[in-house]
């Protein structure tokens, strides 16, 4: 599927590389780990997710909220994102992951949920509704670590954090492609 959007990576693959660097020399991963893994290879690739349009009303707020969440469909991952967050139409030469799951508006409810019940006691004064869905791909670069075993660790390319719930995801997509 090269359909969609997708969001421009902000961190570049030298900050990638010391996070990944910093994860596998933090205290917890080397009591865990019984073996010494080293960073062989990385690529910049894009993870799909069903990205919904939506509007939330609610008895206590005076005027809707717009916005936008994406769902990653195999780990119900949430990504919630300003209404006017930039998005960018596919392009052909991306590295892109394939599409696996279907759309969840359950799950993207309750994230939606979730951050609206930080304000809001009473879920049933909250209303949601869904203006459009398409998929959009969130980039990550990807580090191929290498020990007795390979293995990878997806760092989100605009946080610049270790993403250790989506490797999940990337195991899933790897293992079925």
């Amino acid at each position: 599927m090269k359909e969609g959007y997708y969001l421009k990576e902000v961190i570049e693959k030298g900050e990638a590389v010391n996070a990944i660097r910093e994860y596998e020399s933090s205290f917890l991963v080397r009591i865990l780990s019984k073996e010494k893994k080293h960073l062989s290879s990385m690529e910049l690739a894009y993870l799909p997710f069903w990205c919904y349009e939506y509007e939330l009303t609610s008895a206590t707020l005076t005027d809707a909220i717009i916005g936008k969440v994406a769902i990653e469909p195999i780990t119900k991952t949430s990504a919630i994102l300003p209404v006017d967050y930039p998005l960018y139409p596919v392009e052909t030469d991306m590295n892109l992951f394939p599409l696996c799951g279907e759309p969840d508006e359950e799950a993207t409810k309750e994230a939606i949920y979730w951050e609206a019940f930080q304000k809001e006691k009473k879920r049933k004064s909250i209303s949601i509704t869904f203006n459009s869905s398409f998929v959009m791909y969130l980039p990550f670069w990807i580090g191929y670590l290498k020990g007795n075993n390979v293995g990878i660790l997806p760092v989100d390319a605009i946080t610049g954090k270790v993403d250790l719930k989506l490797k999940d995801a990337f195991l899933k997509i790897i293992d079925e492609s």
